[in-house]
């Protein structure tokens, strides 16, 4: 019996409700009006001077502040923001407001109890009895496992969004979304047929496009410390390292590759889509402190297109990911006739936009990485990328496939991705490496040389023939 066939057959999903009696244990809570005022005395030693007095208060008070300072910020680092809402104003903001809120499917307390997406809680009750298929477990051994975690997993939320669920009805909701995510990213990397035909009878054709972005949303994630303990169960050998890696491949390239790349060194990621980030980008490049840091024209400042830097030179290269000294999205190398420039090869599709936006707002949130990778990523395709002529010189040079009607889409889809802040070190490095070639005046001589007269054969031979005229005719005289 396949798992597909054997999904038919139950459909429900019966958990025996488990009782843990613990002491609770409550802070005492008292009640001021507005008015009143808040005093605190302290007592001194009068035998002591006062200003050892005062120092030692001082030290004590400061003692304490910063021992506040670091539990708050150890605790707040783990938490699932949501989107920042300055990202969410004006124009651009209002028009990327569905790029941030699912379309399908919620995951996670944030968004589920919407009525709009009601009907995929029966298709996750067939995911779930399909990863017990395919794992070869109980649900109720899932359930015991995910149920060990779910305080360490309450933490992740932003604190109250969990209050009216207690931990039976928690460790149900963050089983069966965790049981979806898995089989879902299982299903694209090894039976891609099975996904598709699950979505054409559960959710109709478009559902699988929609599932695709809806996994990578900011508010929509399931804290990763449930999802590797469901990992270890399928996959006790590598962790489920294989088939994260080729979802992210089929993500970043548009197909499943074999291209192999470790996706767990990180020590312990917030969720699944801090994952993919630190896959997405490259994780080399330190942070520096460069002059003009606080000289916002400047370091906002534009770099040419893809054709526009053509004329000057300056000619694309798709970057060789496999490469032990790859590091970078985008590479700037300058050589004494020409320039080079290294893009990694990316695949765009419909579901791109909002991945991309939710990427930036986990980037744009307190205490999260602040390299601003995937932010800069952006912000240099939005330079590259300003006409279709742009994107089709991408596209042959194999660096840049999508799956729109037109290359203007792909124009317009930048265009609409507004990016508030970049990585300023790596940005102006690429930057001024362009512009210092570009200002090089035997270089553009050379590149303009080359783009007129060696750009195609004919203009070649044109001129081969054009010199070997000039050179017979100074020999005759």
């Amino acid at each position: 019996m396949t798992p597909f066939q054997a999904s038919k057959s139950s459909h429900a999903f019966d958990i025996k409700t488990k009782i843990y009696q613990k002491d609770n244990f409550k802070p005492v809570e008292t009640e001021m009006s507005e008015s009143e005022d808040v005093r605190i005395e302290m007592h001194s030693n009068q035998s002591e001077p006062a200003d050892n007095v005062n120092h030692g208060y001082a030290r004590e008070w400061e003692f304490c502040i910063q021992q506040y300072e670091t539990v708050q910020i150890s605790e707040r680092k783990r938490k699932m923001e949501k989107v920042p809402p300055l990202l969410l104003k004006g124009e651009k903001g209002a028009r990327n407001r569905q790029c941030y809120e699912p379309a399908v499917i919620s995951l996670g307390p944030y968004h589920h109890k919407r009525d709009d997406l009601v009907a995929a809680e029966k298709y996750k009750l067939i995911t779930l009895e399909e990863y017990c298929l395919i794992c070869k477990n109980t649900m109720d051994s899932l359930y015991n496992k995910v149920f060990e975690v779910v305080q360490d997993a309450r933490k992740c939320y932003v604190d109250g969004s969990t209050d009216e669920y207690n931990d039976e009805q928690f460790t149900g909701m963050m089983l069966r979304d965790g049981c979806f995510v898995l089989f879902f990213i299982y299903c694209i990397a090894t039976e891609p047929n099975t996904m598709l035909m699950l979505n054409i009878e559960y959710l109709g054709t478009s559902g699988f496009l929609h599932i695709v972005g809806d996994i990578l949303l900011l508010e929509n994630q399931i804290p990763f410390i449930v999802l590797q303990v469901l990992l270890d169960m399928q996959f006790p050998e590598d962790r489920g390292e294989r088939i994260l890696n080729e979802f992210f491949n089929y993500l970043n390239y548009g197909k499943i590759t074999t291209k192999k790349k470790k996706v767990l060194e990180m020590k312990q990621p917030l969720h699944l889509l801090e994952l993919y980030r630190s896959h997405f980008i490259s994780l080399g490049v330190h942070q520096k402190n460069t002059s003009g840091i606080w000289n916002y024209v400047k370091r906002n400042q534009s770099f040419p297109s893809v054709n526009e830097l053509k004329a000057k030179g300056i000619f694309l290269k798709r970057t060789n990911v496999d490469d032990e000294s790859y590091n970078e999205d985008i590479n700037f190398h300058s050589y004494c006739c020409y320039g080079e420039l290294e893009v990694v090869q990316r695949a765009v599709y419909e579901n791109s936009k909002a991945i991309y936006l939710n990427m930036i707002a986990y980037e744009s949130c307190p205490y999260n990485p602040n390299d601003l990778r995937v932010s800069t990523y952006i912000r240099l395709m939005k330079s590259l990328v300003v006409h279709h002529d742009d994107v089709k010189e991408l596209r042959d040079n194999n660096i840049l496939h999508h799956s729109f009607r037109r290359d203007e889409e792909v124009v317009k889809m930048y265009d609409e991705i507004d990016v508030p802040l970049v990585n300023v070190h790596v940005f102006n490095q690429l930057r001024r490496g362009i512009e210092n070639h570009c200002n090089n005046k035997y270089k553009t001589w050379a590149a303009e040389l080359i783009t007129i007269y060696f750009s195609t054969p004919w203009k070649t031979v044109s001129l081969g023939v054009a010199i070997l005229g000039l050179i017979l005719t100074v020999i005759k005289m």
